[in-house]
C-alpha cells in the first residue's frame, strides 16, 4: 500500500520515543559539576616516553561525598592511558578544589597527537557518577 510504514520501522520509532525521555532525564541532571579544570603537561612529549599530566579541578557539589576519577584518553582510540583518583573530603560549602597528577607513556610516533581528559565526579556511598567534564587538547610527541 502505497503511503504505509512498515511495520518494523513503526515499532522502532515508538521503542525509541519511549525510551528517549528517560534517557533525556538522566543525561541532563547531575548533582555535581567541574566547573572549572586546568592542565599542565610538557611540551614537547618525546616519543615512547613517560609523561605527567598535572590537573586542577574546581568542584561544585552538595550532599554527596564526592571522589574524582580522571583519565587521560587516546582521542583516535579510546584508549585510556591513565587512571587517577582523589578521594575529596566532605565540604560544608561544597566547594572543592582537587589536584590530580596523570602518568602514562607517549606514543612512538612524532607529530601532533589528540588527546583527552575524561574528569568524573563519583559518590562514594552509590558509586554513580554525578557529574562529568570531558575536554580535547593536542600535543607534539618529539622523536
Amino acid at each position: 500500500m502505497k503511503g504505509s510504514v512498515p511495520s518494523f520501522l513503526l515499532a522502532a520509532v515508538v521503542l525509541l520515543a519511549v525510551s528517549l525521555p528517560s534517557s533525556l532525564g538522566q543525561a541532563g541532571f547531575s548533582p555535581c559539576r567541574i566547573v572549572n579544570l586546568n592542565m599542565i603537561f610538557p611540551v614537547p612529549i618525546e616519543a615512547g616516553r613517560s609523561f605527567t599530566v598535572d590537573s586542577s579541578l574546581t568542584v561544585a557539589c552538595w550532599g554527596f561525598l564526592p571522589l574524582v576519577r580522571v583519565d587521560i584518553v587516546d582521542a583516535n582510540s579510546y584508549q585510556i592511558l591513565s587512571t587517577s583518583i582523589l578521594i575529596l573530603p566532605y565540604s560544608y560549602s561544597g566547594s572543592y578544589v582537587a589536584s590530580v597528577s596523570n602518568n602514562a607513556t607517549a606514543r612512538n610516533a612524532p607529530g601532533s597527537w589528540a588527546l583527552m581528559i575524561q574528569a568524573y565526579v563519583i559518590d562514594r556511598n552509590s558509586g554513580y557518577t554525578i557529574g562529568h567534564y570531558s575536554q580535547l587538547f593536542q600535543v607534539d610527541v618529539a622523536p
